[in-house]
């Protein structure tokens, strides 16, 4: 039996292995202890005591840590052993290539799964309609959501340069030029130490929007 537990939210994934595990003899094999030979003996050994086991792995096919054929994948499959694959992450093509030897399950903090729901572009957008509340408003959702603030300053840069080229009309070329120099400033300032880029952007967004 095969199980392979994909994602960030280890605490979940913990409990999931408590209740798969329940009466079980388990094994754990991480880093330099991962080897092919020994996780294809537990597929075919039985427990001194004449229990059931598992064997719990730690980022196994991470990178092809470990690398299992077919036949010895069903060997896997088909063994009272119950084999647990816990990654970090695992490729969607990956996934779906294991999906025909055991059970996938997701295991997503609740933080991530905001931070790749959540749009930088609705900041742009806002900043863009020069519509200081709400730019600010997303902007502070998406790093609560955690979105890097290095990533909203480069969407934030590269709409600027845009809208220089477009001559937008909520801002004058001038102050859109200054505003682009303004991020830069922001960004060095931040990686030098002398500011915190969060903090500094979020003062940008404010401040560059009080008036026209």
């Amino acid at each position: 039996m095969i199980h392979i537990l994909v994602g960030d939210d280890t605490k979940s994934k913990n409990d999931y292995i408590k209740g798969l595990t329940r009466e079980r003899e388990s094994s754990f094999l991480n880093g330099a202890d991962l080897d092919k030979g020994l996780i294809l003996s537990y597929g075919t050994n039985t427990s001194l005591f004449g229990g059931l086991k598992a064997l719990i792995m730690e980022n196994a096919l991470k990178e092809d840590t470990i690398v299992l054929d077919a036949t010895e994948w069903n060997l896997l499959k088909e063994s009272e052993t119950l084999f647990i694959f816990k990654e970090d992450k695992l490729l969607a093509v990956d996934q779906k290539k294991y999906k025909k030897y055991g059970e996938i399950k997701t295991f997503e903090s609740k933080k991530k799964a905001e931070k790749e729901k959540f749009n930088v572009f609705q900041i742009t957008d806002a900043y863009a309609n020069r519509d200081k509340v709400t730019a600010w408003t997303l902007y502070r959702k998406g790093i609560e959501a955690g979105v890097e603030p290095e990533a909203i300053a480069g969407i934030l840069f590269w709409k600027i340069k845009t809208m220089i080229l477009s001559s937008a009309r909520s801002f004058g070329k001038d102050e859109l030029k200054h505003n682009s120099s303004s991020i830069v400033s922001i960004y060095h300032k931040a990686h030098r130490g002398e500011v915190d880029l969060t903090i500094g952007l979020e003062q940008f967004i404010l401040n560059s929007l009080s008036s026209k």
